[in-house]
């Protein structure tokens, strides 16, 4: 919900269509998944308490607006040296080596800063480097009630690691609750970050071809490109040419019926 194109978001709740992700990608994005576990018994070895489930022995997760907003957390942890008492969230992240530098500065300039034989910090910090890690941070600590939350990065090219305490603010908590609100109940596309196709940030969008080109045939024909289907509660939604509740399954089949949504089509 940090992303900066609200339309990029909007197409991505529509499934409007992006390109298939080859096999090295997916693995590359599990990465991040299987690193969750060597930063949970990183952090229990380091003598902290950590909980990744909650009561009913699930996953901490989130859900707002119908439930069509939510996400997982990856854990509560408490002992942290400057609030020893507080629960706080813990945020996972894997970095490439340019991204961790972004994050945290040149690895062998932080590892000094680390050790204490240099003061000087190069990097730009979570909410600079990662405003998009940042915003999900404040709309988990926001649903918990939790203060604080500790942003672990692992840049996967050199294993150096990063930790960043990250205090709770409303404001953007609330902003971005609102923003998602206005994503998912907004019935046609909003404005565009730029106008022309070759901004660089719209060159390097995988809905650029839609947006921007208006490349039909990358678009995917399922319930929510459909001018019929809206938002309905519970996750799920309506059409309301059949007065149908539409599941996940449903959704992405569709029918013969679909007529898109005509600012899908149109410049």
């Amino acid at each position: 919900m940090g992303r900066e194109c609200t339309r990029e978001l909007w197409y991505s709740f529509r499934w409007a269509g992006s390109p298939p992700l080859e096999a090295r990608l997916l693995r590359l994005f599990n990465r991040g998944h299987l690193e969750e576990a060597r930063f949970a018994a990183l952090l229990l070895a380091a003598g902290f308490e950590l909980w990744q489930l909650d009561q009913g022995r699930k996953q901490f997760k989130i859900s707002d607006h119908r439930g069509h907003f939510g996400g997982s957390l990856d854990g509560v942890v408490r002992g942290i040296p400057e609030y020893p008492d507080e629960p706080v969230l813990t945020e996972d992240k894997t970095h490439s080596l340019k991204s961790f530098t972004e994050l945290a500065g040149d690895p062998k300039e932080w590892r000094a800063y680390v050790e204490g034989t240099s003061t000087r910090f190069t990097g730009e910090g979570v909410r600079a480097a990662k405003f998009e890690h940042y915003v999900q941070m404040q709309l988990y600590m926001a649903h918990y009630k939790l203060k604080y939350a500790l942003y672990l990065a692992v840049c996967k090219d050199t294993d150096d690691l990063y930790a960043e305490i990250i205090p709770f603010d409303p404001q953007v908590a609330e902003s971005f609750s609102r923003r998602a609100q206005d994503v998912i109940f907004a019935k046609k596309p909003p404005s565009r970050i730029n106008e022309n196709p070759g901004w660089y940030k719209c060159r390097f969008c995988d809905f650029r071809p839609i947006c921007q080109e208006k490349g039909t045939a990358y678009l995917s024909r399922n319930c929510r490109t459909c001018v019929h289907s809206t938002p309905d509660v519970d996750s799920k939604w309506k059409c309301s040419l059949y007065s149908r509740i539409l599941d996940k399954k449903a959704q992405l089949e569709g029918c013969s019926s679909h007529e898109v949504i005509p600012e899908l089509v149109t410049r």
